[in-house]
């Protein structure tokens, strides 16, 4: 017994010392003193609201896995800027014993700064060996514990907040990824990259202030997807990828929805939550918005603003009314005011869209695939009256249509409603990116049944299209052109609703036009 003794005390005190761990990043860079200058011209200097108390922020950026650069520049951001704002007292500290419930209680929240996997545990790639089995698991057990800690500083009413990585954290743990709203799934759009983030929810509290009147924004950063638990019946998501009006992916993007949220909100027990994934390069936190951006998401997470977390699958979408926000009596819903593109957004090539004579005029650019100009709204079944006036280029209308193509690729694809002079084909539907010709005239060799000559050359057409289920049926001056059931466009490829998008088709020549006018719809 005297012999094992102080074997049993040795390896007892070993367990206590590897429990002891606290994370250093010794090889973390100062922030360079250009960055400092960049950012404390950057930051705001009040408030989105005023304090309801002297709130204390509680930084973590501890890191188990990837450490990314730009951590020592966002901390300086974050601490700066709530000096610069009143908003709120930092506290920068990557010392486990923050999480202990009496400590946690001194904070109004805590924020994940590029946070990742384990992270009050040593990086397990390249210091697991210098543990035994024991101490491994004793620190692992010492971290689910110092994170049920914080879960349940959240459940009972503080405030939690995630920037970019944050999301790459505690994979082993299934309720941080609830209440961060869900887990890292790659980076399709990397750091190099420009991409259009649209402002998804431009009324609500945490956005109004700092995007208002912005439909969307630029930035260069790198853009997560994510995967389980990440769901619109969980979250209410404010900001989102624009796949279409983003430089291509370097990897391909997995979600099949095309749902490339950037930033969200939710209830947590009675704590709030707020992430961005905003936040993988340096000039980011010096980005004037982006800083306003995460100040009013830590004001929320720290309850000075009050803000609704219904999820976004359960939020009641306005009724579809027009650009004016009108109905008329009969149901007609103008989406053309006659002097704007409001609820108009352009999608894939690079032609132009502008107003001209009370009509949109779309002309060609050379070296560029379709464009597109889409309504900003999704139809299902309807009515569709336009008129349109075609230069010596091919075009159409595109119907219930998206913007990704189930492999990812950005490409606008659906039903599509044929514009060329005659004798042409115009009327019969096409399948835009996905199957060609749908009407089957076309693809007759019977030329009086391919073609036909109702369209007027040089003068302005009227065209009516019905879509109420698989049928569609088209009318051109008068005159039916298809109407027929398509199974395979709305079964197998899930074309029962989308946009409606105006396309100017790819050309040689650059500079040729085509008008349209009067454009309405009705609900079916």
């Amino acid at each position: 017994m005297k012999q094992i003794l102080p074997v049993l005390c040795t390896a007892a005190v070993s367990v206590c010392a590897a429990v002891d761990f606290i994370p250093s990043f010794p090889n973390d860079k100062p922030v360079h003193e250009g960055h400092k200058a960049n950012i404390d011209k950057a930051l705001p200097t009040e408030p989105i609201v005023q304090p309801k108390a002297k709130r204390r922020l509680l930084v973590v950026s501890s890191t188990a896995g990837f450490r990314h650069g730009s951590i020592p520049t966002g901390k300086y951001a974050i601490e700066q800027m709530g000096l610069s704002s009143g908003a709120y007292e930092t506290v920068l500290s990557d010392d486990p014993a923050n999480f202990e419930p009496e400590v946690l209680k001194t904070f109004d929240a805590v924020l994940m700064l590029n946070s990742t996997n384990d992270f009050f545990m040593p990086t397990a790639k390249t210091e697991r060996e210098k543990y035994t089995d024991e101490e491994w698991k004793a620190l692992r057990d010492r971290h689910y514990r110092l994170v049920d800690n914080l879960l349940d500083f959240v459940e009972q009413g503080g405030g939690l907040a995630g920037i970019h990585a944050a999301t790459d954290a505690c994979y082993g743990h299934k309720k941080y990824g609830e209440a961060m709203g869900g887990y890292f799934w790659g980076h399709p759009w990397t750091a190099d990259k420009n991409v259009t983030i649209v402002v998804e929810d431009p009324e609500h509290a945490v956005i109004k202030p700092v995007f208002e009147g912005m439909s969307d924004f630029r930035v260069k950063d790198e853009i997560y997807q994510f995967r389980e638990p990440y769901s619109r019946e969980r979250l209410r998501v404010l900001l989102n990828l624009d796949p279409e009006r983003s430089d291509e992916p370097k990897h391909n993007p997995k979600r099949e929805d095309g749902d490339y949220a950037v930033s969200w909100v939710q209830k947590v027990g009675e704590g709030r939550v707020f992430y961005s994934s905003l936040g993988h390069n340096h000039h980011m936190y010096w980005n004037p918005l982006i800083l306003k951006h995460y100040l009013a998401g830590l004001q929320f997470a720290m309850g000075d603003i009050e803000a609704d977390t219904t999820p976004s699958a359960k939020v009641k979408m306005p009724a579809v009314t027009d650009c004016c926000g009108h109905k008329d009596a009969d149901g007609w819903i103008q989406l053309f005011d006659g002097k704007s593109l409001k609820g108009w957004t352009q999608r894939d090539g690079k032609a132009t869209y502008e107003v001209r004579d009370g009509a949109i005029v779309g002309t060609s650019a050379l070296a560029t695939p379709n464009s597109f100009l889409c309504t900003e709204q999704t139809f299902a079944d309807f009515e569709l009256e336009f008129e349109v006036y075609c230069g010596q280029i091919n075009s159409g209308v595109q119907i219930r249509s998206k913007a990704t193509k189930p492999d990812g690729k950005v490409r606008v694809n659906g039903p599509q409603i044929e514009i060329e002079r005659g004798p042409g084909q115009a009327g019969f539907i096409y399948g835009e990116g996905y199957f060609g010709w749908v009407s089957p005239e076309p693809k007759s060799e019977d030329e009086s049944v391919s073609t036909h000559n109702h369209f007027k050359n040089d003068d302005w057409n009227h065209y009516r299209v019905v879509a109420k289920g698989p049928r569609i049926q088209t009318t051109l001056n008068g005159q039916v052109i298809a109407d027929f059931s398509h199974q395979q466009s709305y079964n197998k490829f899930d074309y029962k609703e989308g946009f409606i998008g105006l396309q100017v088709h790819a050309h040689a020549i650059p500079g040729v036009e085509i008008k349209w006018r009067n454009i309405r719809i009705r609900e079916l």
